[in-house]
């Protein structure tokens, strides 16, 4: 009986993100790195709630921590940069959804400019909102070494 529940358990989070609420989700998640992509204020103004909160952990040169927490507004003005062109890419996801609250947790890389600038996690968090799904967090960690490519 535990052995049955341990399998279903691993079927249900090997379940690949196209399946029912899971795609619904990584539409949004989609959706958020198309609008940084391609600096679609728009688009990320769209898809994230106006209280979400964005926090980014840096590590500096020294290894020390800086960690500064953002507004979808301040992320927003970040796309007006002229020379600003950046390619985020996420890879194996993987996507927790209990009823209207979802999780998305995947590495990232990230090019600035055609440059490797840095990887790490990205960690989305979602909730349903008047039925749509919306972002409620956007969390990242930016390792400046390691990154292949």
């Amino acid at each position: 009986m535990i052995r049955n529940a341990l399998i279903a358990t691993a079927l249900a989070l090997a379940t690949p993100a196209t399946a029912g609420p899971h795609e619904d989700v990584m539409a949004i998640v989609d959706a958020a790195l198309t609008a940084i992509n391609t600096n679609d204020a728009a688009l990320l103004q769209k898809v994230m709630l106006p209280t979400a909160t964005i926090v980014a952990q840096n590590y500096g040169p020294d290894g020390m921590l800086k960690t500064r927490v953002l507004s979808v507004a301040d992320m927003v003005k970040s796309f007006a940069a002229p020379d600003r062109h950046v390619d985020e890419r996420i890879h194996a996801p993987v996507v927790l959804v209990q009823r209207e609250l979802a999780h998305v947790w995947a590495p990232y890389t990230l090019d600035y400019n055609g440059k490797r600038l840095h990887c790490g996690v990205d960690s989305f968090g979602l909730a349903k909102v008047d039925g749509v799904w919306k972002l409620t967090s956007l969390t990242w960690t930016a390792e400046p070494k390691g990154c292949a490519g």
